[in-house]
């Protein structure tokens, strides 16, 4: 029943558009005369970068209970909490908490956010370029959080629920944090949880080789599940060295299906296709580090780590005259260990005026065990089916150094790091493979601050890519009837990225952005034709990827809107790279050439009032198979909020998600053999709605 092709969705191509969002830039000059009634400290010079502080104080308006919600407000700020996956050195975001980072992974430094009381909280520094020694590790603009010394005692609660319009489904969750000092250590532990539910609906038509409708299908998916999570970061000063250590424990489940109903146009009976699916992880995970100053000059830290994630998935197809009389054709299982090992020691040198030179050197272990069966209905009942790659073991054996100067040189300051990785990685099992690889890793920021409002922004960098063992190991998609086979041959991906932003500020919270980019990729990730009909993750060789970014937020005032901000973001790319089917050009697979999101509020300070909404839209993604082209469209995304503090201080909120009922459009056409020159086979054209929701969130502290 199964056929050999990969069970992932990307999309379609489209053509290039111009975001709206990046002609705010040419409004800037508009805006220089807002009222400003309390702008933030401006650390700015011409021979070097700015820091911009804003105080506790200045994010009152947004009623924050969070150090989360604070950053979400930073005027021009897009959180990044980093890609989660080469280790430390290699997975950095633009996020940092007292001028560090924190030894985490599974978490985020936006989850450890999350549970921290805004009463903690002194200021939020924005640091655009090198200043103060910071580590940057490549980001040319980070949110530095700085938290208050000697606070007192705070709790973070919050009580939430959404229902769906469209399917009548609650998801109440809560979650509860708790900060203290006791002497020299000071620690925040939270605890949150859940209901999961997922629900969308929508109508399929089956389509021939000339578009003639052969099938419709109605389909209804949902789940129902739970997740909890709990977690602890502490402090602790033990003369002059810090003890850092944070500590998380997650489980979640979900167990649901597909309903499809369908209906042959040409006669034939009705029949239904059912599709269940369970999933169930535990994750673990520890990190600690040291830091201890020797001499004035000379700082060291040391970090640890170990995550854990126990992963399962099942899944059964089952197919019958109707839902009662389904017999089962297809059950699978996969299981997955997943864990990771991290060493880290960061030697700081600032003994020589203007400059501040580290050293790192990191060690990591990375390892997947994976266990998949298949089950298939035939003449003597359900029998195993043969899956190639269905039980293997990957490794990863990596090594990371690197050496970086901050400095000033003239009018501008710069950040130059030159560091290397090595790496080995071993397959065993059913697939046997050991391959190694090494890669230079150098990057220079340039920041120049001509004028204190205006600055510009250069960057060169090369990265490397993260493999996701995921990819090395075989699985099934009841979806598509298709199995996802593994690749035990895969290389990393390595980028050049070159990239400069100019950027200009105004006013209380004005600013606007505009950076563009260019990347050499060498190794493209994508899917990989492998012979008698088959294929699998795989390099199809080097590419590249162009096109603008565009972050900003402006003041209304001008417009008679008091107290009221417009935020924005917008991404405008294209990338190309030789399709190893056809051999011509075209874009990467799963990537979006346009996208972006406009978000406005406004504050009646007054009567303690708050109200806004944002909008999001989006270009296809495109899959690029050796038989099929799989388009993904979703277009737009209206969200609305109304929230009120004149219950107690208590932050109230009413709010409404999804309000065009969009959901995802998939034109999935699949050929009689190799896309471009075999003919159309069928087509799938799917159009489903995740459904309209409305919460109510109450929160606060004490």
């Amino acid at each position: 029943m199964f056929e050999y092709r990969p069970a992932r969705t990307l999309n379609e191509s489209a053509r290039m558009i111009a975001l709206a969002c990046i002609a705010a830039v040419s409004l800037s000059t508009g805006f220089d005369n807002a009222p400003s009634l309390a702008a933030p400290a401006d650390e700015c010079d011409v021979a070097n970068s700015c820091v911009i502080e804003y105080a506790a104080d200045f994010f009152q308006r947004y009623n924050p209970v969070t150090a989360l919600d604070m950053v979400r407000n930073v005027p021009g700020f897009k959180i990044d909490d980093g890609d989660g996956s080469r280790g430390f050195g290699g997975a950095a975001g633009n996020i940092l908490i007292d001028g560090e980072r924190p030894a985490v992974k599974s978490e985020t430094p936006s989850d450890i956010l999350s549970r921290t009381p805004v009463s903690t909280v002194a200021r939020i520094d924005v640091i655009r370029g090198q200043a103060g020694g910071l580590d940057l590790r490549g980001q040319s603009v980070v949110v530095n959080v700085i938290l208050k010394e000697g606070a007192a005692a705070a709790a973070a609660w919050e009580l939430s629920g959404t229902v769906n319009l469209d399917a009548s489904k609650a998801r109440p969750s809560g979650e509860f944090s708790y900060s203290d000092r006791r002497g020299a250590l000071s620690y925040t532990v939270g605890v949150e949880a859940g209901r999961l539910r997922f629900y969308d609906a929508g109508t399929e038509r089956l389509l021939g080789s000339s578009n003639e409708l052969l099938e419709v299908r109605e389909e209804i998916f949902e789940d129902d599940g739970f997740d909890a999570e709990g977690s602890l970061n502490a402090a602790l000063k033990a003369g002059s060295s810090v003890i850092r250590l944070n500590a998380s424990l997650a489980y979640y489940e979900e167990d649901g299906g597909e309903e499809s109903a369908r209906f042959p146009v040409a006669g034939g009976a009705p029949f239904f296709v059912l599709q269940g699916d369970g999933e169930d992880e535990f994750s673990a995970e520890i990190g600690a580090d040291v830091e201890r100053p020797f001499g004035d000059a000379v700082t060291a830290k040391l970090i640890g780590l170990y995550r854990r994630d126990d992963f399962t998935e099942t899944g059964s197809l089952a197919v019958g005259p109707s839902v009662q009389d389904a017999v089962l054709s297809d059950i699978s299982r996969f299981e997955t260990l997943d864990t990771e090992t991290i060493v880290r020691l960061e030697i700081d040198y600032s003994g020589f005026q203007g400059h501040l030179i580290e050293v790192s050197a990191e060690g990591a272990v990375n390892r997947l065990e994976s266990a998949f069966s298949l089950l298939e209905n035939g003449a003597d009942g359900l029998a195993p089916v043969d899956v190639p790659g269905a039980n293997t073991e990957v490794e990863e054996v990596r090594g990371d150094f690197s050496i970086s100067n901050s400095l000033t040189l003239g009018p501008a300051a710069l950040d130059a790091v030159f560091a290397a990785e090595t790496s080995t990685i071993e397959q065993t099992g059913e697939f046997e493979a050991e391959r190694s690889f090494f890669f230079l890793k150098p990057s220079l920021t340039a920041t120049l601050s001509p004028l204190p409002d205006t600055q510009l922004r250069l960057r060169g960098l090369r990265e490397v890519g993260q493999l996701d063992f995921f990819d090395f190991v075989s699985s099934t998609d009841f979806d598509d009837e298709e199995l996802a086979l593994g690749n035990p041959e895969l290389s990393p991906e390595a980028t050049w990225t070159a990239d400069a932003t100019v950027e200009r500020r105004f006013g209380e919270i004005g600013v606007v952005s505009v950076t563009a980019f260019y990347d050499w990729v060498e190794d493209v990730q994508d899917f990989l034709p492998i012979g008698e009909g088959l294929e699998a993750p795989g390099n199809i060789g080097d590419g590249r990827r162009w096109g603008l970014r565009t972050e900003g937020a402006a003041p209304l005032d001008w417009m008679g809107l008091k107290n009221s901000r417009l935020d924005f973001s917008g991404e405008l790319q294209d990338s190309s790279v030789t399709d190893p089917v056809t051999g011509e050009e075209r874009r990467f697979a799963d990537e979006r050439r346009w996208e972006g999101n406009v978000a406005f509020r406004q504050d009646l300070t007054a009567q303690r009032w708050a109200w806004g909404g944002d909008v999001s839209f989006f270009d296809e993604e495109v899959f690029f198979g050796l038989d099929e082209l799989d388009a993904d469209r979703r277009r737009a995304d209206l969200d609305a909020f109304i929230e009120t503090t004149r219950l107690g201080g208590v932050r109230v909120r009413l709010g409404a998600e999804n309000i065009l009922s969009e959901g995802r459009v998939r034109d999935r056409t699949v050929f009689g053999g190799a896309r471009g020159s075999a003919p159309q086979l069928f087509r799938e054209a799917r159009a489903r709605s995740f459904g309209r929701e409305v919460f109510l969130s109450v929160s606060g502290n004490f």
